[in-house]
């Protein structure tokens, strides 16, 4: 019952300043032997989560169980608050800067990660400061920048340890320090540092008798510093030691001494050997643990999955047997993570690239579980993957035009097949498209061939068609100039047999013959010797008018003569 027999007095504040919200958190517990006070400050952005509360819960929950100031136990307590804050991470991004301190209200041990800090003062001193775990503290350390710069220096929140990240955190844990009654524990955060000098910070404390001084004289000095600059969030937790623990004396003799002493030394030295032996055992399992899920982190961190599913399930192993279920589930997760991957690796040179898509997609959706753990190794081979089974679909689509017979529209499919191979450097798939675009060229040069050679012996044919045209035409022509020559050798024999019988009077028979021949000239479309018919036609028509008029007036005059035959001579009147 150490804490009623001490007087700590414990104060605080916390304040947003010029930020939209204030995502600093402090907590403390005061049990009846042991006591611890955290101080967080969140270094992310993210709203949906204060991750600062998230770490100062795990911590203070981890010490409530089970409260130490072993060096061994506080580092895995914060261990375990850097494991439960990726947890909880769910895509988002936590991270956080932490300082713890526990005593048994005789001494006093912290442990911090980040830029968070801890001061003990005593007499008007500063006993202990922790140091910040940040690119300006190694500038300061190599004596690059002056001691008073480093407040404000630009890399000031530079870190290269904190929970949450990628990286396992390392804290810094202080040896136990005897506490004296009267001295001063101060925790805050780097809105505080930052406005408040280590000077002005030990003035304030020197003549204080209430923490809620130091808190408001504090407070006045920051909120005095914002016209010259931004306020960040600030958070101040200050104990005042009024009174340690200080068990009560009583005189004992050495006979009692030794007979109480002599069988507890022989039963504790036999328990506390195999303790040791056991302890020393599980120590080595945990250190041999946390080595495995190191190197298990190293390697996922350089995408060489199967050495890191080694570490994994070694360290999966180790965790059973120590009967640590979140570190074998965690360790399973990687486990099932880097085996995902591997069987993806194994379609992809397989060149199965459909399976090796759903295998990465299967990889992705477990890297999220594990807090994204490989997922930009995983994006690079999906788009690998697309990009292999864009050169397939190409090569594919120019195989069914290729069977189909559109051999132009293969060409141009396993051309682009080609190219896209190229510009992702993937040999084997331009190799396959460059061999089918140049057996389907080599048939189109082959078929235009044949279509040039089918084309002129087309042509050859054509003309010698029109040959055998013209020679045709041309006999035909000759046999029609014959007929014609021979029918305007008839037509002259019939003018001339017409001339005859005109000449021997026969007009009738000359008309006739005129006119047939004239037929003739007609049809032979010669108008010129068929006009000069007209007038033979006219002259044997005039003929055979005449005649038929001489014949009618011989006519005529026998009629006469059988009206009035003549009388015998001597008998006229």
């Amino acid at each position: 019952m150490r804490r009623i027999n001490s007087d700590f007095r414990t104060r605080f504040l916390s304040e947003e300043g010029q930020k939209l919200a204030n995502r600093d958190y402090f907590g403390y517990v005061e049990m009846d032997d042991f006591a611890c006070y955290v101080l967080a400050d969140s270094l992310d952005g993210e709203t949906a989560s204060n991750s600062a509360q998230l770490v100062v819960e795990s911590l203070i929950r981890s010490f409530g169980e089970h409260p130490t100031l072993r060096k061994g136990r506080l580092n895995r307590y914060i261990q375990e608050a850097h494991r439960e804050l990726r947890k909880m991470r769910g895509g988002m991004h936590l991270k956080a800067s932490v300082i713890l301190a526990v005593t048994d209200y005789r001494k006093l041990r912290c442990c911090h990660v980040g830029n968070s800090r801890l001061y003990l003062l005593r007499n008007a001193r500063f006993l202990l400061k922790t140091r910040d775990q940040s690119l300006t503290r190694n500038l300061l350390d190599e004596e690059k920048i002056p001691l008073d710069a480093a407040a404000s220096h630009e890399e000031r929140n530079n870190l290269y340890s904190f929970l949450g990240g990628r990286e396992k955190p390392k804290p810094i844990i202080s040896k136990k320090l005897r506490l004296e009654d009267g001295d001063i524990l101060e925790l805050m955060t780097r809105g505080v540092w930052e406005n408040c000098t280590d000077e002005e910070l030990l003035e304030i404390a020197k003549d204080a008798k209430e923490p809620d001084e130091v808190l408001n004289k504090a407070e006045d000095l920051i909120l005095g510093r914002q016209e010259e600059h931004a306020i960040d969030n600030y958070s101040l937790a200050v104990t005042f030691v009024d009174k340690i623990y200080r068990s009560p004396k009583k005189k004992i003799s050495v006979r009692q001494v030794l007979m109480i002493a002599v069988p507890l030394i022989l039963l504790v030295g036999g328990i506390c050997l195999a303790l040791f032996l056991r302890h020393r055992s599980r120590v080595q399992k945990e250190e041999n643990l946390a080595q495995a899920m190191e190197s298990g982190e190293t390697y996922l961190r350089y995408d060489n999955y199967e050495k890191a599913a080694e570490e994994y399930r070694t360290a999966k192993s180790l965790s059973q047997e120590l009967q640590r279920a979140e570190e074998a589930e965690e360790a399973d997760q990687y486990v099932k993570l880097s085996e995902q991957i591997l069987l993806a690796d194994e379609a992809m040179t397989a060149e199965e690239y459909q399976k090796a898509q759903e295998l990465y997609l299967t990889a992705r959706d477990l890297s999220r579980e594990a807090g994204n753990a490989g997922k930009d190794y995983i994006d690079a081979r999906l788009e690998e993957t697309k990009n292999y089974m864009e050169v397939y679909d190409l090569i594919e689509l120019g195989a069914q035009k290729e069977k189909s017979g559109n051999l132009e529209g293969a060409a141009q499919a396993y051309s682009e097949a080609r190219d896209k191979a190229a510009s992702i450097y993937y040999g084997a798939g331009k190799e396959e498209a460059l061999s089918r675009q140049a057996a389907v060229e080599e048939a189109l040069d082959a078929a235009a061939a044949e279509e040039k050679a089918a084309a002129e012996e087309a042509q050859k044919e054509a003309e010698e068609a029109a040959a055998k045209e013209m020679e045709s035409q041309a006999a035909e022509q000759e046999l029609m100039n014959q007929q014609k020559a021979n029918d305007q050798q008839n037509a002259i024999d019939l003018e001339n047999k017409g001339n005859e019988f005109l000449a021997q009077g026969q007009y009738e028979s000359a008309v006739t013959y005129y006119r047939t021949a004239q037929a003739i000239y007609i049809r032979l479309e010669l108008a010129e010797l068929a006009d000069g018919l007209n007038a033979k036609i006219e002259a044997a028509q005039a003929g055979l008018e005449a005649e038929e008029a001489s014949r009618a007036e011989a006519a005529a005059q026998g009629e006469s003569q059988e009206e009035n035959p003549p009388g015998p001579a001597g008998d006229a009147p």
